[in-house]
């Protein structure tokens, strides 16, 4: 637009001016709407003609260049996670030293995740706890079982030797008690040692 105003000074005006003082042709009188161009034809011509190499020159003789070295030197800068910036410690064009914090991450998100698997950590211990609590029960358990069971085949051993030597001394029926009793105590044994090796 700048281009059109300042090449239409240099030829649509003096054209006009020519018409209008020169030969007496006057806007609205000889020059209407209808004979612009049939009277100002020299000038809109010479116009156009004038912008179009005005532009072109311009535009061919625009400076360009290969080689650019920037005056402020600008390094984009990115974190290895990502996340919402809570705090930026240095100024847009402050310089940078070797080290320094330049922003700091909202870190809510992954503090709530740590405090989260500290207790799940703290919950893990404590099972741990009454894990081992429940393994010492198991073998006192298993240690009862195992000595109710020999006190029980001790005695049917010596039962069993009494009626050995002597056979109206003990009861047919107390030895089979007592086997009976062995047996019973035999899978008490087994029922807790299960038991442990379940839990």
């Amino acid at each position: 637009m700048l281009e059109l105003m300042l090449c239409s000074l240099f030829t649509l005006v003096p054209d006009y001016l020519y018409r209008r003082y020169r030969q007496g042709r006057r806007i609205g009188k000889e020059i209407t709407l209808y004979s612009v161009w049939f009277e100002l034809r020299w000038g809109i011509t010479g116009c156009v003609i004038l912008t179009v190499a005005l532009i072109t020159t311009v535009f061919y003789n625009h400076p360009a260049t290969t080689n650019v070295t920037l005056f402020f030197r600008t390094v984009p800068i990115i974190s290895e996670t990502t996340g919402r910036v809570a705090e930026v410690y240095l100024d847009y064009s402050g310089p940078v030293a070797q080290g320094a914090p330049i922003f700091k991450l909202d870190s809510s998100k992954q503090d709530a995740a740590v405090e989260t698997a500290r207790r799940k950590i703290a919950e893990i211990d404590a099972d741990m706890v009454v894990a081992r609590i429940d393994v010492t029960k198991a073998e006192s358990q298993i240690q009862e079982a195992r000595s109710s069971y020999q006190q029980a085949v001790d005695e049917l051993a010596t039962k069993q030797e009494l009626q050995a030597r002597n056979p109206g001394n003990v009861a047919f029926r107390d030895i089979e008690k007592l086997q009976l009793v062995v047996e019973g105590r035999l899978a008490t044994v087994a029922a807790v040692t299960a038991a442990k090796q379940a839990s």
